[in-house]
């Protein structure tokens, strides 16, 4: 028989790894001394394919589960889409292109995390991590779009990107830790039955 189960019942591997993803990436980015745009593009667009690659599969995972996938795969492809956006752009493009797409990436991630505190959780402490992550996400966004009214050549857009991205993997590692240990838990329940 199929289980429907929320996105945010994923295996806590998947969220262990991108967490780890986001926050090495979101800490070198911040701490780089680096100053190319389009090197700095470069690396925000492999971060964002890595991420997008782990959580294809985690829509395989899913599905192989017979658990719902759709969230999954669309976050996928969003986060791939995304990478090739910008590793396509990365040349040709004037900076205020590369800073659009990493904003609305921001925000459309940030609606994304909010909804699923909302929508997906029961425990207090996960939904109140899930939506403060993710109404950071939107605000800085935002920040990250105005960020271009002042000095397009200056990469103050990348290190706020990489700002959302440390407390990102951060949510992400802490809900892994709290998955992986609640896993003992419903074994225990089950063996009882």
């Amino acid at each position: 028989m199929a289980t429907k189960k929320k996105f945010i019942e994923s295996h806590w591997l998947i969220f262990g790894v991108q967490g780890l993803i986001a926050l090495v990436f979101g800490w070198y980015i911040i701490f780089t001394d680096m100053t190319e745009i389009p090197t700095l593009v470069n690396i925000v667009a492999y971060a964002l394919l890595t991420l997008g690659v782990a959580e294809l599969f985690n829509a395989i995972y899913r599905k192989h589960r017979k658990h719902n996938w759709a969230s999954s795969l669309i976050i996928s492809l969003v986060e791939i889409g995304v990478a090739v956006a910008l590793l396509i752009t990365k040349d040709c493009c004037n900076v205020a292109v590369h800073l659009t797409i990493i904003a609305a990436y921001t925000v459309v991630r940030g609606v994304f995390q909010t909804f699923v505190g909302l929508r997906a959780l029961t425990d207090p402490t996960d939904k109140f991590l899930w939506i403060i992550t993710g109404m950071f996400g939107i605000i800085l966004g935002f920040v990250i779009f105005n960020s271009g009214n002042f000095d397009l050549a200056n990469t103050t857009f990348i290190k706020i990107f990489g700002t959302y991205m440390m407390v990102f993997g951060l949510t992400d590692l802490v809900y892994a830790v709290h998955v992986k240990n609640s896993i003992p838990e419903k074994s225990a329940k089950k063996t009882k039955k």
